[in-house]
């Protein structure tokens, strides 16, 4: 059995499940790599000398040559647990090797056909990038500033009628110590010169508050494009950050513009991304504002909620691509 398709996530990787099923129903072969059972059930054996690069899985008995590999959907890699019986120094020892190897696998690779590829994806993570280059496609953005200089946070406050949102730059997501997890949502501000003070110490990601009819998830597969209109308005909670009450929060497929679906997809094209999930907000009068793009974002409630066969895309386009290789 000759895999060609491989899946690089976790085990509680909710997402991959829906690719999982679409890939069962149209009979291509495939590995699900969860990552943090390297060193457990499953084997690396990479030798140099006579260029042959395997993986095993203990449980399935499954032998994977990642030269065979010709589509990878790269989803949520994790590392394994510590081991309690080890120091905390030995643990992350540990954990370095098994990221530098998954990093090289990665580059071995490189001559498969990516949803989307690493280093793609940290590139596109940048949201000081994505700002710029989605003005410069054609996309409204919001009025927005990064600073650590409080007279210019002060001044863009009082420009923008003291009626200021503040986002993070990178992630919302901060834990201490992997050991409890939180999450910085988008909320709205009120500044004075003293806590303006506070930008100092720290790029402050500050934008004009938009009113808005609701916001627009946009999921790009290649060239398909999926809208999905989230009724953020709603409710109270979520005015200002749909993701604060996102369950039962209202859901529609919705039909966007050409011209902002062609810049969706000029955007991933742009970017070297074969998909993206991109946040837009229609205001009030009309207009779609961009936010930024997540190029390895969450589709699956989308699809559960609304219909949309985002799944099927991936494998689609998972599949075209391992008979164009197949035949070059």
């Amino acid at each position: 059995m000759m895999i060609r398709v491989l899946l690089i996530t976790n085990k509680a990787d909710i997402t991959t499940d829906f690719v999982v099923k679409k890939l069962k129903e149209k009979k291509i072969e495939f590995y699900r790599l969860n990552t943090e059972e390297l060193g457990d059930n499953v084997e690396v054996n990479l030798d140099f000398h006579k260029d042959n690069f395997k993986i095993s899985d203990r449980t399935t008995g499954n032998q994977i040559d990642l030269l065979d590999i010709r589509s990878v959907y790269f989803r949520r890699p994790e590392l394994p647990n510590d081991n309690s019986e080890l120091s905390r120094a030995e643990n992350q020892f540990i954990r370095n090797e098994i990221s530098y190897t998954l990093e090289g696998i990665y580059k071995i690779l490189n001559s498969a056909y990516w949803l989307n590829n690493v280093k793609n994806i940290r590139n596109a993570e940048n949201k000081i990038f994505q700002l710029r280059l989605a003005k410069k496609i054609g996309f409204t953005i919001a009025h927005s500033l990064i600073t650590t200089n409080a007279g210019s946070a002060m001044n863009f406050y009082g420009m923008n009628e003291e009626d200021c949102i503040i986002k993070p730059i990178r992630t919302g997501l901060i834990s201490d110590d992997g050991n409890e997890e939180a999450i910085i949502f988008t909320n709205k501000i009120y500044l004075d010169k003293n806590n303006a003070q506070r930008v100092e110490g720290c790029p402050t990601f500050f934008q004009k508050h938009i009113k808005k009819k609701g916001d627009i998830r946009v999921t790009v597969v290649g060239e398909k494009v999926f809208a999905a209109f989230i009724h953020s308005q709603d409710s109270d909670d979520s005015k200002v950050d749909w993701r604060v009450s996102q369950d039962g929060l209202k859901h529609s497929i919705y039909m966007l513009p050409e011209d902002i679906s062609a810049n969706c997809i000029n955007l991933l094209r742009e970017l070297d991304l074969n998909f993206g999930a991109i946040d837009l907000i229609l205001n009030e009068n009309g207009e779609y504002v961009f936010l930024e793009i997540n190029p390895n974002g969450q589709w699956a409630w989308l699809e559960k909620l609304l219909g949309l066969d985002i799944s099927g895309a991936i494998v689609n386009l998972l599949k075209d691509k391992i008979d164009e290789r197949e035949t070059t």
